[in-house]
């Protein structure tokens, strides 16, 4: 068979991905979009301005030029460059930059497996140090995952997608204490789409030839034994509490119910509680806030909704320090208030046994992350260079591996 111009132009694509390959480029977006913690803050009047910042959205832009990759954040950009093997990090803001070679990297993944093991090895000397030191406790404890597929589907940021709910909880009962309950809840709704955006695509393109250079040579053997151990030490990590092993089990098989590109997220924290006593201190004690409601919400200006909100909050501990927080009221009863005659309740109220009364949900906080903007626009190629005038620091991995 002849080869004729158009065949050998043909064959030269095909032999040739770098000319078929598009600049790409994404947004994502995380931004603390509601809760009960972003509430209380917003009423103190020296965080107000601070609130700003905080709820701002944080947002990076993934770029991709043929064997280039940029992440720039406000105040950083993370540049990856297969060619070169390097991941340059600059720090715009100190204006400062650092660099890392693949050999560094494969060099600090071959001390990985000891590091680990010698890092569990103190994790669990603490921890036995720790139970040592804390008084026994007979808290029983009760974790669930579950993934919901709702059927719902909707276009978010022009793509068609579908919702999932993942809740993950924990509950803690207290035996000595009949109807002392306490739960901490974190609820994300996912919406997930199958039809992954060409310019992912190319960006998910760069992320596996990354991955084929940078393991290139590796002994994956070490990893592989690894890797029964740090689920263990995941599981530990997950809370430490007993059951936390099946429930980190039940929690890899859920998640992998998920399906497809997220690319919106609600993720929701917070948790509810019933006969347990507010802790004695926490952060937002002192706060304008705590005062306000502790001496009288409705004479301060404050709804009784709003009062019974922040009782509630302050209950939990939520909006001091979430879980340690709620945790705090176990095994102490609430306190009566001194010199103050007894309040007037219904017949109904004064029937129901503690344990029969429902529980207040509290949302600490609500963050809401998505992907948007997807572009094929040439990217310039100035975003692939570090800034004149910067000057080079060690990275963080040369400072570990020093040590």
């Amino acid at each position: 068979m002849k080869t004729t111009p158009a065949r050998l132009l043909t064959l030269a694509l095909a032999l040739s991905p770098l000319v078929c390959r598009a600049d790409s480029s994404y947004q994502q977006s995380t931004q603390m979009t509601g809760g009960q913690f972003v509430d209380t803050l917003r009423n103190i009047p020296f965080m107000s301005k601070q609130m700003n910042s905080l709820t701002d959205p944080m947002i990076t832009t993934t770029m991709v030029h043929g064997n280039q990759k940029a992440v720039v954040s406000r105040d950083s950009t993370e540049i990856t460059d297969l060619d070169k093997q390097v991941i340059i990090h600059i720090d715009t803001v100190k204006k400062t930059f650092s660099v890392v070679t693949f050999a560094d990297m494969r060099r600090m993944m071959a001390q990985m497996p000891q590091k680990m093991a010698q890092m569990q090895q103190q994790a669990k000397e603490a921890q036995s140090q720790a139970q040592g030191q804390m008084p026994q406790s007979n808290l029983q404890y009760n974790f669930t995952t579950k993934v919901d597929d709702t059927g719902v589907t909707k276009v978010v940021n022009g793509l068609n997608a579908k919702q999932q709910i993942l809740t993950m909880k924990m509950s803690v009962t207290d035996p000595q204490n009949p109807g002392t309950r306490i739960a901490y809840t974190m609820t994300t709704e996912v919406w997930t789409t199958p039809d992954l955006p060409e310019e992912m695509k190319e960006v998910q393109d760069f992320d596996m030839r990354y991955g084929r250079k940078l393991m290139a040579g590796v002994d994956m053997s070490a990893f592989t034994s690894m890797r029964g151990n740090s689920n263990a030490a995941m599981a530990q990590m997950f809370a430490g509490k007993p059951g936390a092993t099946e429930a980190f089990a039940q929690m890899t098989k859920e998640l992998a119910k998920i399906q497809g590109t997220r690319i919106l997220e609600i993720t929701r924290m917070g948790g509810s509680g019933a006969g347990i006593a507010a802790p004695s201190a926490g952060p937002m004690a002192n706060s304008p806030a705590a005062s306000s409601s502790s001496n009288g919400g409705a004479a301060s200006g404050q709804t009784t909704s709003g009062a019974a909100t922040q009782a509630v909050t302050n209950k939990l501990g939520i909006a001091g320090s979430a879980l340690g927080g709620m945790l705090g009221g176990f095994g102490r009863k609430k306190p009566k208030p001194a010199d103050q005659p007894p309040a007037q309740t219904s017949t109904a109220t004064a029937n129901t046994p503690p344990a029969a009364q429902a529980p207040v949900d509290v949302t600490l906080m609500e963050m809401t992350t998505q992907k948007q903007n997807f572009s094929h626009d040439p990217v310039s190629a100035s975003v692939f260079q570090v800034p004149a005038g910067f000057k080079q620091v060690p990275s963080p991995m040369e400072q570990m591996m020093s040590k």
